[in-house]
């Protein structure tokens, strides 16, 4: 395989974590930072410790599928407004409980009146 096709491999592996952590209300550039700079230093590590192109370019991929992984087992904005009250773009319905977007005057959940709430 050509390095350049190894190069668009990570960089889609890289995105695509990326993307679902912005989904889940991380950071998505320091997320896109981390997977760059960990898979260059994963390929720096595998090709000092005798690893082939093979082992180097294995090694690399870590740092998306790492990031993938943390990004999925990361809980979402919804879920901690519920847990906290606010997060993010959105706050806990005080009379269901259940999580809605802060400019929300209603309620989608219990049809509940939300514009006279604090």
């Amino acid at each position: 395989m050509e390095p350049i096709f190894g190069f668009i491999l990570f960089f889609v592996a890289t995105l695509i974590a990326t993307i679902v952590a912005s989904k889940r209300g991380r950071s998505g550039w320091l997320v896109f930072l981390a997977c760059a700079g960990g898979g260059f230093l994963m390929v720096i590590l595998v090709s000092r410790a005798g690893g082939g192109g093979a082992g180097a370019a294995f090694g690399a991929f870590l740092a998306p599928l790492a990031a993938l992984v943390w990004a999925l087992s990361s809980s979402t904005s919804q879920q901690l407004a519920v847990e906290n009250g606010e997060h993010g773009d959105f706050k806990k319905c005080p009379f269901c409980a259940e999580p809605v977007r802060r400019e929300a005057v209603k309620c989608r959940h219990c049809q509940s009146d939300l514009s006279h709430q604090p």
